[in-house]
């Protein structure tokens, strides 16, 4: 099964958008895990679109002005049916295992699995459900690979995860170089268009190819909530 996910990483809702119209235009589902209020996430098709967490973590390791509630309640109280979570930059420990089953997430989804086979969920102590994922575009060019090949066997009898960003399918990102130039524009989408690839292959030219198989081949995609469903009903992947 192929599935995907976006972590919106603050992105402004004109780049939401772009993604969401992207995925509405396939009739593919995918998994937002959200990072701040957004208009536009808020009103999506709940039909095609399943609405997580992405708590940052980070700030806990130079600011002592927040702790972990604080930081999981600040998003819950904006997305208060979440089912889901995946912290950024992914970081998890026991102790926030802990906390995300006491808030009452049926599935947290940080263990990245880059290109790996067979990929399967699997119940965690605290009777969660966790969904690793094997893909990611800005770890793809890291690994130094091009965006014309997404090294992937898509015939693959587990779950095959892609996360996209929305920053990235907007901006059509093959390389790091181009991200750094472009997000100091962040917050200004007019600006951050002067930046899109349009000479190679990137990540918005690979989701699109993605998206076209799917369709070619009429597969059925679902939300990471409905993969955590599935599994805890007993179905293999």
């Amino acid at each position: 099964m192929i599935s995907f996910t976006s972590d919106i990483d603050w992105a402004p809702d004109e780049l939401i958008e772009d993604t969401l119209e992207l995925f509405d235009k396939y009739r593919v589902k995918c998994t937002f895990f959200s990072t701040h209020y957004s208009e536009i996430l808020k009103n999506c098709n709940k039909d095609l679109f399943e609405i997580a967490v992405h708590p940052n973590f980070n700030p806990l390791f130079s600011d002592n002005s927040k702790s972990i509630d604080r930081i999981i309640d600040e998003l819950l109280e904006i997305h208060p049916d979440a089912k889901g979570v995946r912290s950024h930059s992914m970081l998890q420990s026991s102790q926030l295992i802990q906390k995300f089953s006491e808030k009452g997430f049926v599935y947290e989804s940080n263990h990245f699995l880059p290109y790996h086979s067979k990929v399967k969920p699997y119940k965690l102590w605290t009777g969660m459900i966790r969904i690793p994922f094997n893909w990611e575009d800005d770890i793809h060019w890291s690994y130094g690979h091009g965006f014309d090949d997404h090294k992937m066997d898509l015939n693959d009898s587990g779950l095959n995860i892609f996360n996209f960003h929305p920053i990235h399918i907007f901006l059509n990102t093959e390389n790091e170089q181009r991200y750094n130039d472009a997000k100091v524009f962040y917050k200004n989408p007019s600006k951050l268009r002067t930046f899109r690839n349009s000479k190679t292959e990137g990540s918005r030219d690979l989701l699109i190819r993605l998206l076209e198989h799917i369709k070619e081949h009429k597969l059925v995609t679902k939300t990471q909530f409905e993969i955590a469903k599935d599994f805890s009903s007993g179905a293999t992947f």
